[in-house]
């Protein structure tokens, strides 16, 4: 774009709204100028130590090959895989688990399911907390929501000094029923937040609050493991975004295909696990749609990971199901009514089919 088209662009307001997919080979850059239309694309390298260092490059090279002007931008979205390549790449945070005295294996035992249950060979991954790092806490709430024993707090300020001691960054509390009832959970949280100020804590009913321990254990979990390299990314991508002079705030695809701002990215992480997969799977199903396509098997391949979706009458399918090699559950089984497909990331194995 030459100068003079340029100049036009700055004078008349252009209105650029930007996406971007931060992965941890290439960062994709696509603008559109909303009042003429006009459409521009740019891929640039990632530095897989610092995702997303090379954003400013790529605004840069929009500006000097488009005309881009960063401070006209009034959207920002993005997709990244932060958080599901910390997970796969075992990068995440060392944690420890507050459970209920009694139940210290639930991660352990899991839902006694192997993932190849006819092979002599198959064993599953170790968990994302070593059993030594879960703390069997003396509480009990009943299902009803009504407590039977409240927490023990002297075995609570043992614990964290020993997961402090051990190394761990953060902690998980994850108590039995707090999906009905999250007052033991909170409690002991307020409790380690006093005793251990520089550690992170995440309760299990405030990250996922569904009934069953294990899921909403794991679910916890897997939220404070990418908590703080996900939260670290998020804070340099605003700070980034800010000293260039960008005026939209950072939005972030979620799981699921909607939005949340970099707030909620930085507490609700595991809402993001799944971010830059989910925006090509929306894009593909509007590109379905317009092309009169009733079923779509999308493949997206990336440096780290390989990602499938299945898309029925223009519509992304959904299911529930669990990644496999991972103690954590994940919304990612595509099914289209009579049949059910399940393509999970395998932490010791690649890509499996279920």
């Amino acid at each position: 774009m030459d100068s003079a088209i340029a100049a036009d662009a700055a004078q008349n307001g252009a209105d650029w709204k930007v996406g971007v997919d931060i992965g941890g080979t290439f960062i994709d850059f696509c603008a559109l100028e909303a009042r003429s239309g006009r459409v521009a694309s740019l891929k640039v390298l990632t530095t897989p130590e610092d995702p997303g260092a090379e954003l400013m490059t790529g605004l840069t090279l929009l500006a000097e090959r488009e005309g881009f002007d960063p401070t006209l931008m009034t959207r920002f979205v993005h997709g990244t895989t932060v958080g599901i390549n910390t997970i796969i790449q075992r990068k995440g945070a060392p944690l420890a688990l507050f459970t209920n005295a009694g139940f210290e294996d639930v991660i352990e035992l899991a839902r006694l399911r192997m993932p190849d249950m006819y092979s002599l060979f198959c064993s599953r991954p170790d968990p994302l907390i070593s059993r030594d790092m879960v703390f069997g806490i003396p509480v009990r709430m009943r299902a009803d929501g009504s407590e039977s024993k409240a927490p023990d707090m002297e075995a609570v300020a043992g614990a964290v000094a020993v997961a402090k001691a051990n190394g761990a960054q953060g902690i998980i509390v994850s108590f039995l029923h707090s999906w009905r009832n999250a007052a033991q959970e909170a409690a002991v949280k307020a409790t380690i937040a006093r005793l251990a100020p520089d550690l992170f804590v995440f309760s299990s009913a405030e990250v996922w609050p569904v009934i069953r321990e294990y899921e909403r254990s794991s679910t916890a979990i897997l939220n404070g493991y990418v908590h703080p390299r996900v939260s670290g990314y998020l804070t340099a991508l605003e700070e980034r975004l800010k000293d260039r002079g960008v005026p939209a705030r950072p939005m972030l695809t979620k799981s699921n295909g909607g939005l949340m701002n970099a707030a909620e990215g930085k507490r609700a992480c595991v809402n993001m696990l799944l971010s830059g997969t989910a925006s090509g799977v929306i894009g593909a199903s509007w590109l379905a749609r317009q092309a009169g396509e009733d079923k779509i098997l999308t493949l997206d391949i990336g440096g780290t990971s390989a990602d499938f979706a299945l898309i029925i009458g223009g519509e992304a399918q959904f299911g529930t199901g669990e990644l496999i090699g991972l103690s954590g559950t994940m919304t990612i089984v595509i099914a289209d009514g009579k049949h059910s497909y399940v393509f999970a990331y395998a932490l010791d194995s690649g890509l499996t089919k279920r």
